[in-house]
């Protein structure tokens, strides 16, 4: 069990974790003495013994017998695809890791099928596509894993992050289009799907990811998909992405999810029906989900159903915090059953319907320019309690003078302003029906707990996922 730490505490690991994030993966090219490096190719033979491109072996169920030991690579050829299953049990230390990667030149080398099933620890995933897989893309249940610079594409989960993983990172990578919903039949409530992560294993980031169209029409649902889901993990820490035109940016369910942060993130929507974070409290089957924090993300839905957030069924002041946040959303800014805590957040646009505003708030024109980047004429500037964070998500310096009066401050949302004529701002760089939910839920909680879509999770490697 992961030790779980108090809000301030959490926030101050997420500004190390973010300041340090591109200095914490393990490198690929630096081998450990008398590590070897297998080369995987269509035109390789089985027969190969694979450590040469000459004599590179040819299929993933080969190269997942490999006897893998720290610091050694396979790596694949670039511009080919390779259909089956890469399993990889054995395990790298945290100074050599085992790296699945490419090589050679030409696009990402593309996986196809049961795609990656990685139980080992410190493996290092980077450099490849995985496509129409059967439910994953990316399964790892190891300690110490790292995902970047990958590409998840048309798959049930883009990268599902097991029960057992601990410490794992998922950075850089571009996780887009995971269109497909399983079972997909009606009448059971048990779609699960079009999801660019889960998240159930411990200390997770989610970090620098381009996550965008992730979605998929549900037999049960109307609609379904997230960018980020959490189901059962705790400690996770998703920062510094930018989201577009996923049915929801985050969802979180299961009693075990706790101490879950989103900051820095930049989330965009044009779909008719889209949230930005739906939780749960006490009296949802699903639920409670302990300690969420969202701070300093700047959202904006367009869509006529679109939510802000959702937290309902028992929602506590310790289950749900928001503050310098700006959500612009052109359906209903929130829906809340309880109470929650925070402040200090930009509402624009929605129905505030059943909403109160908490210290700090205002409702009002965020006047962003480029993006959304707030203008130095902005309310946003220089106005934000104090950041969790030294950089924003442009990679802009967090608590400097945005606005020229002389007075630094960092500014509510994911970007800092710069004052115009200084250093200028020139373009750096389920239908809720405004109820909260849609239909999916259990009977004992339909009519009352409208505020999000049932999933259930079975757990192992294809576990089912239906959060409400």
């Amino acid at each position: 069990m992961s030790k779980k730490l108090s809000t301030t505490a959490r926030l101050a690991v997420l500004a190390v974790a973010a300041a340090g994030a591109s200095l914490a993966l393990p490198q690929s090219a630096a081998q450990a003495g008398g590590a070897t490096t297998y080369y995987v190719s269509p035109s390789g033979s089985d027969s190969n013994n694979g450590t040469s491109p000459g004599t590179a072996i040819q299929s993933l169920s080969r190269a997942s017998g490999l006897q893998l030991n720290p610091g050694d690579q396979v790596l694949l050829q670039r511009g080919a695809t390779f259909s089956g299953k890469l399993a990889v049990w054995k395990s790298g230390t945290a100074g050599s890791p085992i790296t699945i990667g490419a090589y050679g030149s030409g696009t990402k080398p593309v996986v196809t099928g049961d795609c990656l099933e990685v139980g080992g620890s410190y493996i290092t995933m980077t450099d490849f596509s995985v496509q129409s897989c059967t439910t994953n893309g990316i399964w790892t249940d190891g300690t110490g894993n790292v995902i970047t610079n990958v590409e998840a594409v048309h798959n049930i989960h883009g990268i599902d992050v097991a029960e057992h993983a601990q410490n794992t990172k998922v950075v850089r990578n571009y996780l887009h289009n995971n269109d497909r919903m399983a079972p997909n039949t009606p009448g059971a409530f048990d779609d699960y799907g079009a999801v660019g992560v889960v998240v159930q294993g411990d200390n997770t980031e989610v970090a620098y990811n381009s996550i965008t169209d992730n979605w998929a029409a549900s037999a049960d649902f109307g609609t379904d998909g997230s960018a980020v889901e959490i189901y059962g993990g705790i400690g996770t820490l998703v920062h510094h992405n930018t989201a577009a035109d996923n049915r929801t940016f985050t969802e979180l369910g299961n009693a075990r999810s706790a101490d879950t942060t989103f900051a820095y993130n930049q989330v965009t929507s044009n779909l008719r029906d889209t949230e930005f974070l739906i939780t749960r409290g006490d009296a949802d089957y699903f639920g409670p989900v302990r300690g969420t924090v969202a701070v300093n993300n700047s959202v904006k839905l367009t869509g006529a159903n679109s939510l802000g957030f959702s937290c309902y069924a028992g929602c506590t002041a310790g289950y749900f915090m928001l503050y310098n946040n700006v959500l612009d959303v052109a359906g209903r800014i929130g829906y809340l059953e309880g109470t929650m805590s925070g402040g200090n957040n930009v509402y624009w646009r929605g129905s505030m319907s059943g909403l109160s505003l908490m210290k700090g708030d205002r409702y009002t024109n965020p006047q962003w320019g480029t993006r959304l980047i707030p203008t130095a004429k902005s309310p946003l500037v220089d106005s934000a309690r104090p950041a969790p964070m030294k950089k924003d998500l442009d990679g802009r310096r967090v608590g400097v003078d945005g606005n020229g009066d002389g007075k630094r401050g960092a500014d509510i949302g994911a970007y800092e302003a710069r004052a115009t004529g200084r250093n200028g701002n020139r373009g750096h760089h389920h239908q809720l029906a405004h109820h909260g939910g849609q239909g999916g839920h259990q009977a004992q909680y339909h009519a009352a707990h409208h505020g999000g879509r049932h999933h259930h999770h079975h757990g192992g490697k294809h576990h089912q996922a239906r959060l409400p």
